[in-house]
């Protein structure tokens, strides 16, 4: 009776851990499955040898289904550890964690189906037929070890998953709850079957190893619907985020962190320091940008050694019935296409040399402060400066010299007028300025603060003291002018500068 019981338990068992085995194969794109199949894979054959065992009817039969248990017995702890370190991100060796351990578990199961030349696993064995079970044997030297190790396998995957618990947050950490009772499942059951043999204080050894298995199986089923054990991380996608240049972040739908790639925590070193389920606002220097986004791109901005620019685009993930299960953010560093593209707007709008404006882009920006200054009724001044016999500075020291003090003549300026005052580059050594909200006496006083400040200066080239002077020509804005006429008439007066012998600043008259 207890054979029938048991052979319509194990066949239960073994369509429900091959249903497993084929829903993780064909719904699963994670390459976390990798180690669960095999191990469904070490479950079924373990199951199928049972089945064989219990169906037995002689001692050579169940012999030969104990051998293929052993096959897939001996494997099972071993998958199941790989499995919950891999689920735990914890990379074991292949050489030094991974080869040793799967090499174990072939030596035991190598050692089983020589067991007939050596009896280091069972000295006899026999066919009983009282109902508790067919296979009788007497144990070996080896046998006790042979059965401790799974214990050990699954005690270390125990180890990882409480140490990891401990780490992650919120539902994740209910995860390995459930991962830790389906391991503990099949340890009680292989505890009990090693006490009560070596002991000897049940008189029946009852075999529910296989039964416990499946039950894990059960377990772990429940976990990949419940708890999303495989996650939504693709092998294609592991691998490819090692790889790529931008930094990728998986978040949940409560924007709490679950992954992130080496390339993201070169961009904000503070996401290392986060665990899986804790927010993602919690990283040290998370952009303020992106705490609002749903979808879509926003750009923002670091200021460490220096300021880098980044650019970030934000994806929802929906699940199969098109609910929200999680966010993926792609952040890419621009720092060098936004310095291009200032270097080509400095081109378009700054005199290259001097840092000034350029003739064409002074002209936008004037005519935008003359509508403002006649709304509201300000005097406005236009003054053209000249530097004089800047000519003889090419010819004697070179064109170096000459950028040198082109250079200097724009710091000068620079730093005499006001803030909002407008100055530009003309041309070779003309420079125009536009000054606002200024009485003729105030004018005046500004711009003969620039020349007196051009006269005093020193400019030091390759050990050479060059001093220069300019000539200034002034003239007040009046109803009927443009830019163009108000220029045309400081230059007139820079004209009249140059004529009375230079190093003079001279007022339009008409």
């Amino acid at each position: 009776m207890y054979n029938i019981i048991s052979i319509v338990i194990v066949c239960v068992s073994l369509l429900m851990s091959v249903s497993i085995g084929a829903y993780a194969l064909f719904s699963s794109q994670s390459h976390k499955k990798n180690y669960f199949l095999l191990m469904q894979t070490m479950i079924v054959l373990s199951l199928i040898a049972y089945l064989m065992e219990l169906s037995s009817v002689d001692a050579e039969g169940a012999f030969t289904a104990v051998k293929i248990l052993y096959l897939g017995s001996s494997f099972v702890a071993v998958f199941a550890f790989f499995f919950i370190a891999d689920y735990c991100n914890l990379r074991l060796h292949p050489v030094l964690i991974k080869a040793p351990m799967l090499a174990v578990a072939l030596a035991g199961t190598l050692i089983m189906w020589t067991s007939r030349h050596h009896q280091l696993l069972y000295l006899d064995y026999g066919f009983a037929t009282d109902f508790v079970h067919s296979f009788t044997f007497t144990r070996g030297p080896l046998y006790p070890l042979i059965h401790a190790y799974p214990v050990f396998c699954m005690i270390l995957a125990m180890i990882i998953a409480f140490y990891k618990m401990s780490e992650w947050k919120n539902k994740y950490r209910r995860q390995f709850k459930f991962l830790i009772l389906c391991v503990a499942i099949p340890f009680a059951a292989e505890i009990f079957y090693i006490t009560s043999m070596v002991t000897g204080s049940i008189k029946y050894h009852f075999y529910f190893t296989p039964q416990s298995l499946a039950i894990m199986s059960l377990f772990l089923y429940i976990g990949v619907l419940r708890f999303d054990i495989f996650e939504i991380i693709s092998i294609a996608t592991v691998t490819a985020m090692e790889h790529i240049r931008e930094g990728f972040f998986l978040v949940d739908e409560n924007n709490n962190y679950l992954f992130s790639n080496p390339a993201a925590a070169k961009i904000l070193p503070g996401i290392v320091s986060l665990v899986k389920g804790e927010s993602i606002f919690y990283a040290k220097g998370w952009p303020e940008e992106l705490r609002e986004v749903r979808s879509g791109s926003v750009e923002f901005s670091i200021d460490d050694e220096s300021r880098r620019y980044f650019q970030a685009s934000t994806s929802p993930v929906f699940a199969e019935d098109h609910a929200l299960i999680g966010r993926i953010i792609l952040m890419r560093e621009v720092t060098d296409s936004v310095n291009l593209m200032k270097e080509l707007e400095n081109a378009a709008y700054i005199d290259s040399l001097t840092g000034l404006y350029n003739r064409k882009h002074f002209s936008e920006l004037a005519n935008v402060d003359i509508e403002r200054a006649q709304r509201l009724n300000q005097s406005i001044y236009t003054a053209m400066l000249d530097l004089d016999f800047f000519k003889v500075i090419n010819d004697t020291y070179g064109h170096a010299a000459g950028d040198l003090v082109l250079k200097k003549t724009a710091d000068i300026v620079r730093h005499t007028i006001r803030s909002y005052d407008l100055v530009g580059r003309f041309g070779g050594e003309e420079f125009v300025l536009l000054l606002a909200d200024l009485d003729p006496l105030e004018a005046h006083s500004l711009v003969e603060r620039i020349r007196e400040n051009m006269e005093q200066n020193i400019t030091n080239f390759e050990d050479i003291e060059i001093k220069i002077t300019c000539s200034i020509g002034l003239a007040k804005f009046s109803n009927s002018d443009t830019l163009e006429t108000s220029i045309r008439k400081a230059d007139e007066a820079l004209y009249l500068a140059k004529n009375s012998g230079r190093n003079l600043v001279r007022v339009y008259e008409p």
